[in-house]
């Protein structure tokens, strides 16, 4: 890493390019006899860092990094500069903060994260266009079977392999999960989260992993906007247009929202008419998304009032289908009222 200091009328009094373990950033911090702070860029490896600056009482602020480059864009960008120019937005209180997440979830999230790329990879792997539900991934010689029977002998072998590795993925990922349902803590906002429609198990876990504090955002609105259910805009000289595909926010949350979204149009008759209304109108990928965004703002007025979750726009929800008996309900609706749509 390279480490620049600087004093408090901007005069560079050490760069050094060191390497990253925490004997070496003792010394470098142990030259300066007055109190220092320190900036870190959110890049995956700042865990460490922030656990060694807080056990060495060092303020560490962790910036964000689209932000930093938008403030200081320079046409030569290295390790050097970018170590000035962040020690010098320190210096001004000028560091667009990051959110750093508490101690406490960061199992949590990274094993959130891991069954999120898990079921990702899972479903890179199935690459023929045969169906499985009838069989699932728990009866993997029935699956096997059947997969031999309806593909062409050519890609018999492939197929084979390929099963082998997406076994091997279910297999991890469910050891993922088991340790996801294992954590014990923010049990509370999870219970409020899980009758929300689409919403289960492990996506309310990644959900409350990846939020953190959900104070954190004032509005709905703003919560989606991290989520990236919203278009951005780009507006000038006088045109409007949504500026689509944006990758500003959380990327995992927006999996799983995506993942929620379909999983309530498909088992909940109301959520399903909001669907095929906007659907209709706009396309099933927005129509999508916009589900999702409804979905998200759920969680946030639930987590954020602490009160149950009162039905998808103002309407009781109840499932349409049953795959898997029982489902989550609205609880405007007590169970003896329930009678399953056939």
């Amino acid at each position: 890493m390279v480490n620049s200091a600087l004093n408090d009328n901007g005069e560079l009094l050490r760069r050094e390019h060191l390497p990253a373990n925490k004997r070496a950033l003792l010394e470098f911090f142990g030259s300066f006899p007055e109190p220092v702070q320190a900036v870190v860029e959110s890049t995956s490896s700042w865990y460490w860092l922030a656990d060694w600056c807080q056990a060495n009482e060092i303020p560490l602020s962790l910036a964000h990094a689209k932000m930093t480059k938008a403030i200081s864009y320079a046409k030569v960008k290295t390790d050097k500069v970018d170590a000035k120019t962040l020690a010098e937005l320190l210096r001004v209180g000028l560091i667009p903060q990051a959110h750093k997440v508490m101690v406490a979830q960061r199992d949590l999230r990274e094993l959130t994260r891991g069954g999120l790329r898990m079921v990702q990879r899972r479903e890179r792997l199935q690459k023929y266009n045969v169906h499985i539900d009838e069989v699932g991934w728990y009866y993997p010689d029935q699956l096997q079977s059947m997969l031999a029977a309806r593909l062409p002998q050519v890609a018999a072998m492939e197929a084979k392999l390929l099963l082998e590795q997406i076994l091997q993925l279910h297999r991890h990922t469910q050891q993922m999960e088991q340790e996801i349902e294992a954590q014990g803590a923010f049990t509370r906002d999870l219970e409020l989260i899980l009758p929300i429609p689409g919403i289960g198990m492990v996506g309310g876990w990644t959900i409350l992993a990846e939020v953190g504090d959900i104070c954190r955002f004032p509005s709905d609105r703003q919560f989606c906007s991290y989520c990236r259910l919203v278009p951005g805009s780009k507006d000038s000289g006088g045109s409007h247009r949504h500026k689509s595909g944006n990758k500003d926010g959380n990327k995992y949350l927006r999996l799983v929202f995506g993942q929620a979204a379909i999983s309530a149009y498909s088992q909940y008759r109301t959520v399903k008419k909001f669907y095929n209304k906007i659907k209709c109108r706009s396309g099933k990928n927005v129509a999508r998304t916009v589900v999702g965004k409804e979905l998200a703002k759920g969680v946030w007025h639930v987590l954020t009032k602490q009160e149950p979750y009162k039905g998808f726009k103002g309407q009781p929800t109840r499932v349409a289908t049953r795959p898997h008996w029982p489902q989550p309900i609205s609880p405007s609706f007590r169970e003896e009222e329930l009678t399953p749509y056939r």
